[in-house]
């Protein structure tokens, strides 16, 4: 698949994720419009209107479009271009080519442990600014996830009130678990790859995301669910709580006294994480191979990072949603209250959702979701390529 193709592919993806936010929106505002509606018309049309949100989700797929448009220098010759010129472009490009074949060739591959090393640095960095950035639409997907919530995407300032609160501990939590994530995936998939097992791409990364996920949630699982709890206002849990009383409370829940009760109730829902986290994370790292053509770090701009990181991950997340809205439902409420539910079975659980309150409702928080993918994809790919050069350039000077 040449560039050429991949420029156009990721411009579709783009295009489409883009304009299912439009189109979500704009049914919303529909709905509304036509609840308000009064009057004994037999034949009432609803009105539809184009939100800021709609008007600058069909921009920024233009743009994105104009952007990957393959440039004047990659389009084939016209045939009324004379041969010169077309000549000396073929020959141009010919040699940027042979340059960058000839420097990626020598520059030496990094061992298992360096590359352990570069991707928990490159982690660390990915974990800090991605938490800061989404967090607050991070909060109001959650809320939009829970059964019965008030929480409506027509009420933004009641959506996003509080936003920030209980950051601090997944702040804490997720530099350490990105770190190890990144570090256990990338010496894993180097040492799958040194191995010459013959494995194709995607399996290699299939099996890197399958090594890392269970260490990430075991780090991240404590934090997760406190700040599930206190972003929906859980029963016992108010508006700027703090992280310490959180965390005393979520083990004053526990069903016993013991220690063993305690950590299970900070545990719940981590099989869900791991379970959700491998097909969201094997999507994301898949088509941001393929998108990327698959260049080592050395060839990636954090620029091409943010934007393939970005379509990667609003992809993986939107396909992914019921299965985060089943995590959340389940890390929101205490272990002793969903003793009923705890016995059934992960897809008869899915099936209980979907059959009471709906298919939608698999798909509840969707908007935020994707808009808060897409950040967190662009930051994440971009901070992750560009400190992943930075330290193999380290490691190639030792």
């Amino acid at each position: 698949m040449t560039k050429f193709s991949r420029r156009w592919i990721a411009s579709a993806l783009a295009a489409s994720l883009l304009l299912v936010l439009s189109s979500l929106q704009v049914t919303a505002l529909t709905t509304l419009s036509s609840s308000k509606s009064t009057g004994n018309s037999k034949h009432h049309i609803p009105k539809i209107e184009y939100s800021r949100r709609g008007f600058i989700g069909s921009c920024s797929a233009v743009a994105a479009c104009t952007v990957f448009a393959p440039s004047s220098s990659n389009a084939l010759p016209l045939h009324h271009t004379s041969d010169a010129i077309s000549n000396s472009n073929l020959l141009s490009s010919a040699i940027e080519q042979e340059k960058m074949t000839s420097i990626q060739s020598t520059a030496p591959a990094l061992t298992s442990f360096q590359e352990s090393i570069s991707g928990f640095v490159s982690g660390t960095a990915v974990s800090t600014v991605k938490t800061l950035v989404k967090y607050p639409l991070d909060t109001a997907t959650v809320r939009l996830q829970m059964p019965n919530t008030p929480y409506t995407l027509q009420n933004l300032p009641m959506l996003f009130s509080g936003s920030f609160d209980g950051i601090v501990a997944p702040l804490l939590s997720n530099i350490p678990a990105g770190a190890v994530f990144f570090a256990v995936k990338d010496a894993t998939k180097s040492a799958l790859k040194n191995s010459h097992a013959g494995l194709p791409k995607w399996a290699l990364t299939s099996a890197a995301v399958a090594m890392a996920l269970p260490p990430y949630w075991l780090i991240r699982n404590p934090s997760e669910v406190v700040k599930t709890r206190i972003q929906v206002r859980a029963e016992g849990y108010y508006e700027g709580m703090s992280t310490i009383d959180a965390f005393q409370l979520a083990l004053a829940q526990a069903d016993g006294n013991s220690t063993a009760s305690g950590i299970s109730e900070l545990y719940q829902g981590y099989s869900e994480n791991v379970l959700y986290g491998f097909p969201a994370d094997i999507i994301k790292f898949v088509v941001y191979d393929y998108l990327s053509g698959g260049k080592g770090k050395s060839s990636i701009s954090p620029g091409e990072g943010a934007v393939y990181g970005a379509l990667s991950t609003g992809v993986a997340q939107l396909v992914t949603t019921p299965l985060d809205v089943l995590r959340n439902r389940i890390m929101a409420v205490s272990k002793a209250d969903q003793e009923s539910d705890e016995k059934l079975s992960y897809v008869y659980r899915l099936m209980k959702i979907a059959k009471e309150e709906g298919v939608e409702e698999l798909f509840a928080g969707s908007t935020p979701r994707v808009a808060k993918a897409m950040l967190s994809g662009a930051i994440q790919f971009a901070t992750y390529e560009e400190t992943k050069q930075k330290v193999g350039e380290f490691f190639v000077k030792k």
